[in-house]
């Protein structure tokens, strides 16, 4: 059917990334935070399952609410952003990513950052998907229904992009994501640091 509308979102409790080298939460050096460490991972999965319809408009704002929680000598980034994207289909994607927030209860223990929620749901007009747990939900003859998928390839992403990667230099196959795709993201971001900042809707065409 025809996707109208995504959620992306990776939050964290209590999960500011400080003992690697301090730099990402150095502007400078890292040239953003939680939105460009997490939180650009989270919309490109969106996006990409939305089939990577062209992005016309962004209203988004950014946070720093979380700085006192740790111990480092820079931290000019933010901690917090939430957009709202919308595209030439008319479909549109909302993105929520923090590295910190008060927030458990619907947010799951990770292994590293404490916890941890990364998750994405495409909605469509015949059906939704969520991809964790792997779950469709469709109306038959109808009855919303919602039915538990199994995975069928449990392959390991990172060396399937690596594989891509090398396959596209040889030759013999085209690279998953194409150059248009990564101005358009990064265009995404520009826009969501630039709406928050100024306060107001944001066209594409103006970054």
């Amino acid at each position: 059917g025809k996707i109208y509308f995504a959620e992306a979102v990776w939050v964290r409790s209590r999960g500011i990334p400080t003992g690697i080298g301090g730099w990402f939460t150095d502007k400078q050096r890292s040239g953003g935070g939680t939105l460009i460490d997490i939180g650009i991972h989270a919309l490109d999965s969106a996006w990409y399952l939305m089939g990577t319809p062209r992005p016309v408009s962004v209203t988004a704002s950014v946070f720093q609410n979380f700085k006192h929680l740790v111990r480092t000598p820079i931290f000019d980034v933010e901690d917090a952003a939430f957009a709202f994207i919308r595209f030439a289909n008319d479909a549109v994607v909302q993105l929520k990513t923090s590295w910190a927030g008060n927030l458990t209860d619907e947010i799951p223990q990770g292994d590293v950052f404490g916890r941890e929620l990364n998750n994405c749901t495409v909605y469509g007009d015949k059906a939704t998907i969520r991809l964790k747990p792997l779950t469709l939900f469709s109306d038959v003859d109808g009855e919303l229904v919602d039915q538990a998928l199994e995975p069928q390839d449990n392959a390991d992403s990172f060396e399937l992009q690596m594989q891509n990667f090398v396959d596209a230099i040889r030759g013999v196959a085209a690279p998953i994501n194409s150059a248009q795709q990564a101005v358009y993201l990064m265009e995404m971001l520009d826009a969501i640091y630039l709406s928050s900042s100024s306060r107001r809707e944001v066209p594409i065409a103006q970054v």
